[in-house]
């Protein structure tokens, strides 16, 4: 029993041999099993093209402003006003008679007011003061610069001993897959 199954186990691994052997042989590396031919690449030079390349920026700076306020000074609008009402009211008092006095004494300060708050105005009491500060402005500006880009490949093969040269988009690594279309010779 013992030499049998010794001789079964000795035939499978012969056969075994055998047949590997047999496909190892008809096997070719140039050959996908897919049935795709593959070329080996001798040599893969990427192309480079100059490229510009723009890009926005923000560039910002501080700008100076000026604020206009309204009024400033020192108050001379207002002293001005209670003066020119002081004025008016005892000039219109001194030229006003009977009951008419108070109305004239009354018209006299209301004018006398509004003179003298004109006067106290033009004499530097409200003079407009402008102010100055700073502000940061920012705007987009476009930034080109250039780039070297790879465009493409040129590749040099070998298919069946000839050497063959091509631009590929890409780098194909070291073995080309390659189409090979048989057709009769016409005479």
């Amino acid at each position: 029993m013992k030499t049998q199954l010794t001789s079964i186990l000795t035939a499978i691994a012969v056969f075994g041999v055998s047949a590997s052997a047999q496909a190892g042989r008809h096997h070719d590396d140039r050959y996908d099993d897919d049935g795709v031919e593959y070329a080996e690449v001798l040599d893969s030079r990427p192309i480079y093209r100059e490229v510009r390349v723009v890009e926005p920026r923000e560039v910002c700076r501080d700008e100076r402003v000026v604020y206009d306020d309204g009024y400033r000074g020192g108050g001379n609008e207002g002293v001005g006003a209670l003066l020119g009402a002081v004025v008016g009211g005892v000039v219109g008092n001194r030229f006003g008679q009977g009951s008419g006095r108070a109305v004239a004494t009354a018209a006299g300060a209301v004018v006398g007011a509004s003179a003298g708050a004109s006067i106290g105005r033009n004499n530097g009491g409200g003079r407009r003061e402008p102010s100055y500060g700073y502000e940061q402005r920012c705007r987009t500006v476009d930034e080109a610069h250039f780039e070297q880009r790879v465009d493409g490949y040129d590749v040099r093969y070998r298919y069946h001993g000839r050497i063959y040269d091509t631009r590929l988009s890409y780098d194909p690594g070291d073995r080309l897959p390659v189409n090979v279309n048989v057709a009769p010779a016409s005479y």
